[in-house]
């Protein structure tokens, strides 16, 4: 029984990956939603990790986040970030795409 519960316990921390990235399109170019729960991540991270994934930096295009308020039930629910990046361009992708 204490193996299910400390399996149980790992298996729900570990679905709280830190920041979860998703590929999407926005006005018809590549970009990316990430998604950072406080849980385990700051938005600082979360900034840290667009930064990571976008080599040449990258525009904030949209940010929210989920605020849960304090249900008094002893359940903590972490405030979640919601950022859409995009990419930019590196010299080289531009001028390649100003000499087509």
């Amino acid at each position: 029984m204490k193996k299910t519960i400390l399996f149980a316990t790992l298996l729900m921390l570990a679905s709280c990956a830190s920041v979860q990235t998703t590929q999407i399109e926005h006005d018809g170019k590549q970009a990316y939603k990430l998604t950072c729960s406080e849980f385990n991540s700051s938005l600082s991270e979360c900034k840290a990790s667009a930064g990571k994934l976008c080599t040449n930096g990258y525009q904030l295009l949209d940010h929210h986040q989920d605020i849960h308020a304090d249900s008094g039930d002893g359940f903590y629910m972490p405030t979640t970030h919601y950022l859409t990046i995009q990419c930019s361009l590196s010299n080289d992708k531009v001028l390649r795409l100003l000499l087509v």
